[in-house]
């Protein structure tokens, strides 16, 4: 039994690293040079799409805001 554990064991350990080596060239963009690692126009288009949204939401909500003295909004 020891000998059949042993033999699983070194199995496990040989088959790992084929699997941690193979690496897709899409999946990184780390010194490539790219801002923020974006490799796709549309992915930057989505992050700025969100930028905006929330930003947009924010600037709205804070423009509803009254200013009275007690609000702590005016110098």
């Amino acid at each position: 039994m020891g000998a059949s554990m042993m033999a699983a064991a070194c199995a496990a350990v040989m088959s790992s690293p084929a699997a941690m080596a193979l690496v897709d060239e899409r999946m990184s963009t780390e010194g490539t040079g790219l801002p923020f690692g974006i490799n796709n126009n549309l992915l930057g288009s989505i992050i700025f799409g969100i930028f905006s949204l929330i930003w947009t939401l924010y600037f709205t909500y804070v423009s509803s805001l009254d200013e009275d003295e007690d609000s702590g909004l005016s110098l």
